[in-house]
Formats: C-alpha cells, sequence, structure tokens
C-alpha cells in the first residue's frame, strides 16, 4: 500500500507519524494550558468567593469560507478585550484541504490572534459536534454554556448587517465579572462543516 509522505525541513514524515505527532501536540498545549492556569496561586476572588475559574473559547474555522472570514474581526476583538482575563482561545480547522501553512498564512492575513489547531482527522468536530465554520463554544470550569454565534451579523449565508447582539462578547463579560451563565445557545450561521 502506498502512504502519502509529506517533507518538512529536509526529513520525511509519513501521514500516518504527522497524524500521531499532532495529537501529540495537541495533547501537550492542553496540559500545558491546564497546568499554566493551575500555577497561579494568587488567582483573583470573584464576587461569589469561588477562585476563577478557566474559561475556554474554541472556534470552528475555515480558511476559504467567508463567513469565517469576516468574523475573524470581532474574534480578534474579543481576544483583545479578554485574553489577559484567564480565557484561552483557539480556533480549531478541520477541514480537509487545511494545512499548517494555509492556516499560518490565514492566521497573517487576517492578524488572527488564536492559538490555531489543525483536525485533521475531525476529532475536535466530533467531540464538539461542530456542525458549520465560525461556530463559537465556550467551556467554563469545563462545562458548556454557551454554543453558536459570535454575533448575529448574518442571518443566513449571504445576508449580512450590522449585528444587534454580540452573544459570545455578552458571555464572557458575565463570566469575567462573576455572574453565573445558564447554558443556552443559538445556531450559528456558516459554511457547513
Amino acid at each position: 500500500s502506498t502512504s502519502l509522505v509529506r517533507k518538512r525541513s529536509g526529513v520525511q514524515i509519513s501521514s500516518l507519524a504527522h497524524n500521531v505527532f499532532m495529537k501529540k501536540c495537541i495533547f501537550i498545549f492542553l496540559i500545558f494550558t491546564q497546568i499554566s492556569c493551575e500555577k497561579d496561586e494568587s488567582a483573583e476572588i470573584s464576587d461569589n468567593n469561588e477562585t476563577n475559574s478557566l474559561i475556554e473559547v474554541t472556534v470552528f474555522m475555515f480558511e476559504l469560507c467567508p463567513v469565517a472570514q469576516y468574523m475573524t474581526l470581532p474574534l480578534s476583538d474579543l481576544h483583545e478585550e479578554f485574553a489577559s482575563k484567564n480565557i484561552i482561545f483557539r480556533a480549531v480547522f478541520p477541514n480537509l484541504i487545511s494545512t499548517q501553512e494555509t492556516i499560518l498564512n490565514f492566521s497573517n492575513k487576517y492578524s488572527f490572534p488564536f492559538n490555531c489547531i489543525l483536525d485533521e482527522n475531525q476529532e475536535m468536530v466530533n467531540q464538539f459536534n461542530a456542525s458549520v465554520y465560525s461556530e463559537v463554544f465556550v467551556h467554563f470550569s469545563g462545562n458548556l454554556v454557551y454554543k453558536g454565534m459570535v454575533n448575529d451579523s448574518y442571518s443566513a449565508l449571504g445576508q449580512w448587517s450590522p449585528p444587534e447582539n454580540h452573544y459570545l462578547y455578552d458571555v464572557l463579560s458575565k463570566l469575567v465579572q462573576g455572574e453565573k451563565v445558564k447554558y443556552f445557545e443559538n445556531n450559528a450561521i456558516g459554511c457547513n462543516i
């Protein structure tokens, strides 16, 4: 049987070895982020006397999806405002034509500051049950509190208007202020995964 071979820095890496390598990198990244957050013994105390907990924002992106391209600006603005407040931002690229190079080019073109993860086997798509590009998931202390749109600037594919509701901003603001957020969701608009 023939295996796909990639050439990287003069070394040939089989597709299987690359997948194993990527899984290890994702695992190490997740462990590191957990450890780095747990090391902060001087975390501020919120109004409800609990230590600030980890907030994770995960968005599914595709370099060629116009909705995902548009959402890079509001997502970057949210990153700028909230990244220093114990929030981890990551973008998952599960499209079969995505590569490390296309993701890097996308990040550079749109000045997209998120940690980007290539999800070649769509494992994270299945884990999150994601359905469209630019769909966002917010976890607080490991619990899903929001799933849906970044904002409501798209009412359908190709139907854009200035946003009236900034769902992701509202959820992050409440969490950072120590307010309790009950789980809610809406249907994200974007290119199908």
